[in-house]
């Protein structure tokens, strides 16, 4: 498995941004977005980085919405574990939805933020039955599609 996830990430890597999976969290379909330049903050990226983001997070995202069929995919920043800049890609499934508020029962609203930290720390190992691979390779296949890589 390790091999062909090096393989897609390096396909995946040859424009201005990196698109890899998430490798804390074995929900498939989320993705780390990367500036190839690495830099500390959003106001640093360089004039093609920033040009380039718009069309990247879009592209990404319409991939993962064609290949996945999400209810919603979150795009946000962070850079709380590492400083430098990436964007999470992360799909909200009509799965990952039902294993939330099976976890939390007496839960009726859905909070994104708090659905994404829950799926982040329940999801640390590979989730049996779950093809990460295979999804990945279908958004591979679509975001060459779109001329991305």
């Amino acid at each position: 498995m390790e091999a062909k996830l090096r393989t897609t990430r390096t396909a995946l890597a040859k424009s201005i941004f990196m698109v890899e999976p998430c490798s804390t969290c074995y929900v498939a379909r989320y993705l780390i977005v990367t500036p190839r330049n690495v830099v500390e903050s959003l106001s640093r990226m360089n004039s093609a980085a920033v040009a380039a983001l718009g069309p990247t997070l879009a592209v990404t995202t319409a991939a993962i919405e064609a290949v996945v069929r999400p209810r919603q995919v979150y795009c946000a920043l962070f850079s709380e574990e590492t400083r430098a800049v990436h964007f999470h890609l992360f799909p909200r499934t009509e799965w990952l939805t039902a294993k939330y508020f099976a976890a939390h029962p007496r839960e009726t609203d859905l909070s994104g933020p708090r659905l994404m930290d829950w799926s982040r720390r329940s999801f640390q190992k590979p989730i049996p039955g779950m093809e990460r691979d295979e999804i990945l390779e279908k958004i591979l296949v679509r975001l060459r599609s779109e001329n991305f890589c």
